[in-house]
């Protein structure tokens, strides 16, 4: 195989042979002004540079789903519900804790609002009587008429000879209309059956009060108990306070003061009730922590991977001045990046920021490659001018292509409909060809001034790495058939491989709300993820609400507009002419007078008889008897005692349900302004909308699960919208987006690679390690069983961009080379360290508590791992074998013009 034309090698490296002839000339100046550059641009950064804290701005805003998301917002607002959960024995443990902790929330109400913890039915409760059907407040009003004498005053009617005296005659007409009447008739045996069993029990041994009245209706002595309803479940064990944040300024964790408060508070609160446990849940709460978790791990692996590059460029290299210098300038390149973050997106978002770690990992590459060749120069006895010429040369063009190569499958990105993907690729793209630039102008003037000087005397001697991939070379086909079985093994746990969207599962570990979201789904089947369902009407809504419950993923619902009653024009009349009925009720009933007990027996007994001849329930004919016995055997001052004592337990008793009746006979109808504003607030949007909240049945963050639900609520409601429905789709859309930049880079690269070596198959063998190393890693995570995610799809650009970078850079070497090919100690060192620098930067996100950023870390080790195999022993191996039959003629340099400007030395 040939190398490449004189004229390749001088249209591709005679421009960095006169860049870095001007730079030599004036390194000082090229310094200052690269500073100068970075100034400014940290300075723009600093007063310019904004944050995007909300999921919702990494989104498509063009896409359906967030187009309804989006809609609901301008509806109904952005917050999400923080939840206090407290648990404790019972009911009566709880509700004081939820109390208390919703009084200390209300005096911060500079943090906090729409504190709910009960929702407060008193003023429902005095409209109570539009909850009973219609036939029920008939029946109501018929009683009322019938208590007409004493509703006017007169409560002689409750005498009971009176009253027997009544439903006698009420039996008798009954029965002289010869069954005409039978309601009636029932009517009046129900009545006297109540009085005959009260008087008995009443008289009796246990002499104990027994209401003759009829018993109310069930929902009446509901709505006639009503008061608050706390936020309860697990038969009142679990309690909550539903609040909402607000917004602070610090950067990305707009919630962390209000998070911190309440963390506080609820110490304090659980301190004095040390019974209970109080825990905190909930969307903003869980996103804050994420991005506190996150913040906390990117910092200490940005930390661990810059000490750590330094370290190995250090033991790479045997030295540290180079390493430093590289390093410092690396940092130059990031202000620079972030210079060019601001004017070119002006922002960075939760997906975004990550870029830092990446200019870290993979922006060192290039002044690795730098070093390395220029350290292999200076080792074969050319002076410090010469060599950094002959780097440009070299290494330049190889420099440039890995870069280009790199920034392309970032740029790639930028191309797809996810938003937070697009604008990560635009921005680490052009972060890494500008940490390039500074690479390429400001190392070889940094270079030129230190080792020119005292501090250049000696020169650092690079591991000898060639050496110990020599064997691999030496049996090429060897190598390749290990390399070919090894990759078909690992190549079937592609089966194994697969996508997991649970984003529960990539939070940092031990966090409370994460935690207790977990025990609130497994306990009870609470979660603070829901559906959103949007109506104009009251009646759309709960025609739809009904549609939902039928579906077998839906647990249940929440909405309010079914705590306002139907039928308000039939109900209205109703409940005003009850209202004027009991206007007049006295605070306690009159003294009713008491028959003699003779007269009161011989009415009892004409009853008696009739019944009997009725032939009526003999068990009435059999009270009664016993009634009147009891009546003959009591002493005639006690028997008007206890008859006395009965009638005024029973009026008492009537009274009191007169008044509780006319508590709840407010005739206004019942409106939504009648329940608590934090509560309405959270189901009325601002033109008047309903919301329905849907629950799904079982894990909503498992992928199956969520995806079922996503699809069921859709068959019922297509303008459906929520936070599941979001994340479902949003992961759906970023795995297309990644995959979609993967195969645009990878299309682009190849593009890129046959323009830089004008040949298809140099540009196929440049590409071989990334594609074989890419199979590898596949495989490797299948076996491995670690899944691909939302959090370290991200990768797959990342490997493409890093891994054709050490193919590029060897075949670079394998054009310029004649003969058999044997890998150079600068090419081989530099590869290595490429690597291993990389792989600090990456692998240090192995440390961190967040588990998608550890996830991130494994998966990128891995592939950069695999990639660095096949490059070192793999594509050195091919190259030996196919450059068998090349000739042994020595490559031939780039003439090295004197430079028309005559550098400035260095002192000595």
């Amino acid at each position: 195989m040939e190398g490449p034309s004189t004229a390749d090698q001088l249209f591709l490296a005679r421009p960095f042979v006169w860049m870095t002839r001007a730079i030599l000339a004036f390194p000082v100046a090229t310094i200052a002004i690269c500073i100068a550059l970075a100034g400014v641009a940290c300075y723009l950064t600093a007063t310019r540079l904004g944050y995007q804290t909300s999921r919702l701005d990494l989104l498509n805003p063009k896409s359906n789903y967030n187009r309804l998301w989006i809609e609901y917002i301008k509806e109904f607002g952005d917050e999400d519900d923080a939840v206090i959960v407290v648990e404790g024995a019972g009911r009566e443990q709880v509700v004081p804790v939820l109390q208390e902790l919703s009084t200390a929330l209300a005096r911060e109400d500079r943090l906090f609002h729409a504190v709910l913890h009960e929702v407060d039915l008193g003023k429902i409760r005095s409209k109570g009587l539009h909850y009973v059907s219609p036939e029920e407040l008939q029946g109501i009003e018929h009683f009322l008429n019938e208590l007409g004498p004493i509703l006017g005053g007169d409560w002689s009617p409750l005498n009971l000879g009176n009253m027997a005296a009544g439903l006698s005659q009420q039996l008798g007409a009954a029965a002289r209309s010869g069954g005409a009447a039978p309601a009636d008739a029932a009517a009046g045996r129900e009545k006297l059956e109540r009085l005959a069993a009260s008087l008995s029990e009443s008289l009796g041994q246990r002499r104990r009060y027994q209401s003759p009245w009829p018993e109310m209706p069930s929902s009446f002595a509901i709505l006639s108990e009503l008061n608050s309803d706390y936020l309860l479940t697990k038969q009142g064990q679990l309690g909550f306070v539903l609040l909402r944040l607000a917004r602070g300024q610090d950067g990305f964790n707009h919630y962390t003061e209000a998070t911190d408060v309440l963390r506080s508070l609820i110490a304090h609160t659980q301190a004095r009730h040390p019974g209970t446990k109080i825990g905190l849940t909930g969307l903003p709460i869980m996103e804050n922590d994420e991005m506190r978790s996150s913040q906390s791990s990117m910092f200490w692996a940005s930390a661990v991977s810059m000490l750590g590059v330094g370290l190995l460029f250090v033991a790479g290299f045997g030295g540290a001045r180079h390493a430093l210098l590289a390093n410092l300038i690396l940092l130059v390149g990031m202000a620079w990046a972030f210079g060019y973050v601001t004017l070119s997106v002006g922002h960075l978002n939760i997906l975004s920021v990550s870029f830092t770690v990446t200019m870290i990992g993979i922006g060192i590459d290039y002044g690795v490659y730098y070093v390395a060749r220029y350290l292999q120069l200076r080792s074969e006895s050319l002076d410090c001018e010469e060599a950094l010429l002959e780097t440009a040369r070299g290494a330049g063009p190889a420099i440039l292509t890995g870069a280009v190569t790199t920034a392309i499958a970032f740029f790639a990105a930028g191309f797809t409909s996810f938003k937070g993907v697009a604008e990560l690729g635009i921005i680490a793209g052009g972060g890494l060809l500008l940490c390039a630039a500074a690479e390429l102008i400001m190392l070889p003037a940094s270079i030129y001034l230190i080792d020119r000087s005292g501090w250049g005397v000696r020169m650092p001697q690079p591991l000898g790495v060639h050496r110990w991939i020599a064997p691999f070379a030496r049996f090429p086909r060897i190598t390749l058939g290990a390399t070919l079985i090894g990759t078909a093994v690992l190549a079937t746990g592609l089966g194994g491989l697969w996508y997991d969207n649970n984003l529960l599962n990539m939070q940092a570990e031990g966090l409370e709300s994460v935690a207790l979201e977990k025990k609130l789904l497994a306990e009870c089947n609470q979660s603070v993820w829901y559906a959103l369902s949007i109506a104009d009407s009251r009646e759309e809504l709960l025609a739809r609400k009904a549609q939902f419950l039928k579906l077998s993923t839906v647990e249940r619902t929440e909405e309010i507009v079914s705590l306002l009653p139907v039928d308000l024009e039939v109900k209205q009349p109703v409940i005003e002419r009850i209202q004027a009925r009991l206007a007049g009720l006295p605070e306690r009933p009159p003294l009713v007078s008491v028959d003699r007990p003779e007269k009161l027996g011989q009415v009892l007994g004409q009853v008696q008889d009739m019944l009997a001849r009725g032939r009526f329930d003999d068990r009435c004919v059999r009270q009664l008897e016993i009634v009147r016995d009891l009546l003959r055997r009591m002493p005639l001052s006690d028997c008007y005692a206890q008859l006395s004592r009965f009638q005024q337990e029973m009026a008492g008793d009537l009274l009191s349900r007169l008044h509780i009746l006319r508590s709840i006979a407010n005739p206004e109808p019942p409106k939504l302004t009648d329940l608590p504003s934090s509560l309405v607030d959270r189901f009325v949007g601002q033109h008047g909308k309903h919301l329905l909240k849907i629950y799904g049945r079982g894990d909503m963050w498992d992928t199956n699960a969520l995806a079922h639900f996503v699809s069921d609520v859709r068959m019922v409601d297509p303008q459906v919208t929520g936070n599941p429905l979001q994340a479902h789709e949003a992961s759906l859309e970023m795995k297309r987006s990644y995959q979609e930049a993967a195969i645009y880079s990878l299309l682009v690269i190849i593009a890129v690679l046959v323009l830089d070596f004008k040949s298809l198959h140099y540009a196929i063998l440049a590409a071989l390690p990334l594609g074989v190393g890419v199979l590898q890693m596949f495989g490797l995570l299948g076996v491995l069983g670690i899944a691909m995610n939302p959090a370290n799809l991200i990768a797959l650009p990342l490997i493409l961009g890093i891994g054709v970078d050490y193919g590029v850079h060897i075949v670079h070497e394998f054009r310029e080379s004649s003969g058999v090919y044997r890998m150079s100690p600068g090419t081989a060192v530099a590869v290595l360290v490429d690597a291993l620098t990389t792989l600090v930067g990456f692998g240090s996100l192995m440390i961190a508590s967040h588990q998608g950023l550890q996830s991130l870390g494994r998966v990128l080790t891995l592939g950069v791992t695999c990639c660095l195999f096949t490059s070192l022993v793999m594509l050195p191996a091919l190259l030996t074998l196919i450059s068998r039959a090349r000739p042994a003629a020595p490559a031939a340099h780039l003439p090295l013009e004197r430079p028309a400007i005559v550098p400035r030395r260095a002192a000595a």
